[in-house]
């Protein structure tokens, strides 16, 4: 059964990695604000599998997108470090509070984090004093409300009894 889960983490990694690369050419009013679209196949496997195949589905994406993005060392430099430690707070607030916090809340926690992880690196090595401007409330107020759709979207296929069966088939 062990081969079924890591085949399904490389197709739903490979559905995160598409999906963040489409997202790349999604036009924004900010070109800091994405949707999170990405996210989902992680939250999926967060909630459905175990947080090491989740792990990696999140490690790969974080490697894997910036390579087809325009700006490869600007997108690692941003993108590594902030979908890990989105990774890492949705992981572990899913674990402490599994029964207490929703998808949806778990989400927004995971969007949060991945947003301000990315508004310290721009501030640190990139644009001084970003933190200190309105922007970086424009940035936390659209991971907050990508964090709540994004985590809809997941609560609907989490909850959905034909991808649990599937999901249960490869544990």
């Amino acid at each position: 059964m062990k081969i079924n889960m890591y085949v399904l983490t490389g197709l739903m990694a490979s559905f995160s990695i598409v999906l963040g690369v489409v997202e790349n050419y999604i036009p924004t009013p900010v070109p800091a604000i994405r949707l999170g679209l990405s996210n989902v196949p992680i939250l999926i496997m967060l909630y459905l599998t175990y947080a090491r195949f989740a792990f990696l589905n999140a490690l790969l994406k974080a490697l894997i997108v910036p390579i087809f993005s325009a700006s490869i060392i600007f997108k690692y430099s941003l993108g590594f470090p902030s979908t890990m430690m989105s990774f890492l707070f949705m992981a572990v607030f899913y674990k402490l509070f599994k029964n207490k916090l929703s998808i949806v809340t778990v989400s927004v926690i995971g969007a949060t984090a991945h947003m301000v992880t990315q508004i310290i690196i721009v501030s640190l090595f990139y644009i001084k004093g970003l933190i200190y401007t309105n922007i970086a409330g424009i940035l936390l107020l659209s991971a907050v409300i990508s964090g709540i759709l994004m985590g809809i979207i997941s609560y609907k296929v989490v909850n959905n009894k034909q991808i649990q069966s599937m999901f249960q088939k490869c544990k």
